[in-house]
Formats: structure tokens, C-alpha cells, sequence
């Protein structure tokens, strides 16, 4: 099947039935790739910054372009899943170390801004695949997401107020 040739059922976007145990498995598929793609993304930003093997640069973009190409030409069968994988791997991998300048510029100006980011964008993705993974019906799948990144939020926001006592968190 070619990428291009897809055809999109837009009846099946308004459906609210039950998920079917296939697509939960799918879900559950495309959330893991997307977790290994997170840390592996990290591990090349690592790469960059502190070990300095990999420069990010205009390579490192060129790469990850290519790596995407051929991951989009490459016919999605059993056998050549693997391929796939390794190949959605070195992406991220070049991807990290792409985001390596921009990393090296926000070290200069506060280093606990990476933490935060990668903290918030961690929780906020574990937020959305436990809504996914957990949702039986489709109709609450674009509220689970949401209302759970709010709630982690709220939660963190007021045990940091435990901490600095101030009255607009509390309010």
C-alpha cells in the first residue's frame, strides 16, 4: 500500500462505539513506539551535550530528513517491522542530537529548564497514553488526555504552594 494512497473514512471519526480489542492493541503499539522515541531522542540530546561525540547540526537535520523518507517508503508488513522500528529509532536519535545547540543555549541561560521540559512533557504523554489505553468508549478519548495533563498540573501546582505558601496558587 502506498503512504499517499490512503483513503480517510470520516463516518468513522463520529462513531462513538465500543474500541475494538485490535485497536486497543494498536494504541498500545503506537504509545510505546512514541515512549522509546522520547527517551532515545533524550539519549541523542545526551549525546550532544555531554559527551560531545555528535555535533547537531546541519547533518544531524539532513539525517533525520532522510531517516524519515525512508521510514515513510517503507511498506509497513511483519517482516519489515523491525526494520521500521530501528529505523523510527535512528530518527529520534538524530533528532536529539539536532536539538543539541538549542540545548547548549538554554544550559547557558538556566539548566533546570530541561529537567522541567522533559518532566512536563513526560507526564503530559503518560497522561494521554493512560486515557488511550484505558478509554473503552471513543467518545471520551479526546477528554482523558486533557482533564488528566489539568489535573496533574493542579497537582503539582499545589504541592509546590505546600512549599512557598503563596495566596494567587492557592486562590
Amino acid at each position: 500500500m502506498n503512504v499517499f494512497d490512503r483513503t480517510i473514512n470520516i463516518d468513522a471519526l463520529f462513531r462513538f462505539s465500543q474500541i475494538s480489542h485490535s485497536t486497543q492493541v494498536h494504541l498500545k503499539n503506537v504509545y510505546s513506539s512514541l515512549a522509546v522515541c522520547m527517551f532515545v531522542a533524550a539519549a541523542g540530546s545526551y549525546v550532544h551535550v555531554v559527551t560531545r561525540l555528535l555535533q547537531g547540526g546541519v547533518l544531524s537535520v539532513l539525517g533525520s530528513l532522510a531517516m524519515m523518507f525512508w521510514l515513510a517508503m517503507t511498506p509497513h508488513n511483519p517482516e519489515t517491522e523491525k526494520k521500521r522500528l530501528g529505523i523510527l529509532a535512528a530518527f529520534a536519535f538524530l533528532t536529539g542530537v539536532g536539538l543539541g545547540p538549542t540545548l547548549d543555549f538554554v544550559i547557558a541561560v538556566n539548566p533546570s529548564i530541561i529537567l522541567t521540559a522533559f518532566l512536563g512533557t513526560s507526564v503530559i504523554f503518560i497522561c494521554f497514553t493512560l486515557s488511550a489505553l484505558y478509554a473503552k468508549r471513543r467518545s471520551y478519548l479526546f477528554l482523558g488526555g486533557t482533564l488528566m495533563s489539568g489535573l496533574s498540573v493542579l497537582f503539582l501546582m499545589s504541592l509546590m504552594n505546600l512549599f512557598f505558601g503563596s495566596v494567587m496558587l492557592f486562590k
